[in-house]
């Protein structure tokens, strides 16, 4: 259970509010107590029982029930009845959780900034004085999950990420210098190193006796993570946008997407921003509102 010590902290947290986020797949939970806030993460839909018991167990400490997510409203009807509750938009929780993270972690206030949050899907939100949900994605955490599945009958997102960091995607991604000549001045260096198709070498000729999962998983990783970073990039340019904060479940342990979207912001003269914990930022930003 992660906990963020806040002795040296310059922001107000309300000892007597309880954030609850539930989205599709992961259920989080935050709250402070003893200056330190308390971060919980569930399993929406297999592990409902269990939130119920952590939130009956605190129900004489906190005065306000914050509930927000997309999953939150059955649980929120029914707390309402009893006890004091709020149904909140799931954005705005996003940016003031982000907003908590960044100034608790750099020191600073986030300026205006674009926040991706990679969970079951993505959304990006533009964070300026207010907030404007741009749009989004079906690509995420549950595309990723549902295809290893799939494929694989893997459905632990952990033991995916495991696999992935031993994987090589370029065993089964076709980048640009695998099609141009090495003499070919039209393509620079940086240009070759580019994808030119996810999965391109799984072609007529492959050995499909050869794929690894490792490989496999290593390159739906990467694939989400390129389309992701391009869309965010598009969005950073139209709306005037140097900083892109990437957060969310899908983030969690996973160096290979972090790489991708560092990488895609760099090409594209962007700073992209990770967060320690910033898959409680709508829980977080529940407490805070």
């Amino acid at each position: 259970m992660p906990k963020i010590n806040l002795s040296d902290n310059a922001i107000e947290i309300p000892s007597d509010k309880i954030g609850i986020d539930m989205g599709q797949s992961l259920s989080k939970i935050a709250y402070l107590d003893n200056n330190e806030l308390i971060l919980s993460s569930f399993a929406t839909h297999t592990r409902l029982t269990e939130i119920k018991t952590l939130l009956n167990a605190k129900k004489d400490q906190f005065r306000m029930f914050n509930f927000t997510g997309g999953r939150s409203f059955e649980l929120y009807t029914e707390y309402s009845k009893d006890f004091k509750s709020n149904l909140i938009n799931e954005f705005e929780a996003n940016v003031k959780g982000i907003e908590f993270l960044h100034t608790l972690e750099k020191k600073k206030d986030l300026s205006r900034s674009l926040i991706v949050n990679m969970g079951t899907g993505t959304s990006v939100v533009l964070k300026t004085d207010t907030f404007e949900h741009l749009g989004g994605s079906a690509m995420g955490g549950g595309f990723f999950m549902g295809l290893i599945k799939t494929i694989f009958n893997i459905d632990n997102f952990e033991e995916a990420i495991n696999l992935a960091k031993k994987g090589n995607r370029y065993n089964v991604d076709l980048k640009v210098s695998d099609i141009y000549h090495l003499d070919d001045k039209r393509v620079d260096l940086l240009f070759r190193e580019f994808t030119a198709a996810s999965l391109g070498k799984i072609n007529e000729n492959f050995n499909m006796k050869s794929l690894s999962q490792e490989d496999f998983i290593n390159s739906i990783i990467c694939l989400i993570g390129e389309n992701l970073g391009a869309i965010a990039n598009v969005m950073a340019d139209n709306n005037d946008v140097t900083d892109i904060v990437f957060c969310g479940g899908f983030l969690k342990e996973n160096k290979i997407l972090k790489k991708i979207l560092s990488l895609l912001c760099k090409v594209n003269r962007k700073r992209a921003i990770f967060l320690k914990n910033s898959e409680f930022c709508a829980a977080i930003g529940a407490v805070l509102i």
